[in-house]
């Protein structure tokens, strides 16, 4: 049996829940132990008191794209990575792109208003934010996932995270709406009616009262 600890709110988190919902993998989802990812009881299971983490039997493993890489090896079927090479790299690129540049932004405007930091410096980061989104616009053509008829772990990746745009930016008064990214906004509209999502996201709606 697979377990995933995870935070619903973590788009991290989010992008190996989605895999595991797409291939229909049978997993567990039970609390953090100790209630937080820095308890003594969570540092002796992950000393990292980092999430995601898989437990899959004894093997135990961390940092969410090699999690769902490794799932992918294990589990084939049905595929989340393309097998053309260079289709194959794009899904990564556009991966990578989320998980070192697009996420990492949206973590430190959300820690900003967490920590009710009113620093004007902060503005700057939305504009950062923006500069982004720009890029990413210009490098997507969906039709209707990211490259083509198929979800991949490149849609897994940006679910959740296309969610908090809006409302991060909004709360330092420079809101970046869907308008302003229309095909993002055209991804997700379609990306959203997937089960996988909308259960992962139902979690971080309720997980965020």
């Amino acid at each position: 049996m697979i377990t995933l600890y995870r935070v619903p709110v973590s788009h991290y988190c989010a992008k190996v829940q989605i895999a595991l919902l797409e291939k229909g993998l049978p997993f567990d989802l039970p609390p953090l132990p100790g209630g937080s990812t820095r308890s003594a009881e969570f540092l002796a299971v992950n000393p990292l008191g980092k999430v995601p983490l898989l437990l899959d039997g004894d093997f135990r493993l961390g940092e969410s794209e090699v999690i769902v890489e490794y799932l992918e090896d294990r589990f084939p079927t049905p595929p989340l990575l393309p097998k053309d090479p260079r289709t194959r790299a794009r899904s990564r690129w556009l991966s990578r792109f989320h998980d070192l540049y697009l996420g990492p932004q949206l973590t430190m405007l959300y820690l900003g208003i967490a920590s009710r930091r009113e620093d004007p410096a902060m503005i700057a980061e939305v504009d950062k934010l923006a500069e982004l989104l720009t890029t990413l616009e210009r490098s997507i053509e969906p039709n209707p996932y990211f490259l083509g008829e198929q979800f991949y772990l490149c849609d897994a990746s940006f679910c959740l995270s296309y969610t908090y745009v809006a409302p991060l930016t909004a709360a330092y008064g420079k809101p970046l709406l869907p308008s302003q990214t229309p095909k993002f906004a055209k991804w997700f509209e379609h990306v959203a009616s997937r089960p996988s999502v909308v259960e992962v996201l139902a979690a971080a709606r309720t997980a965020l009262g």
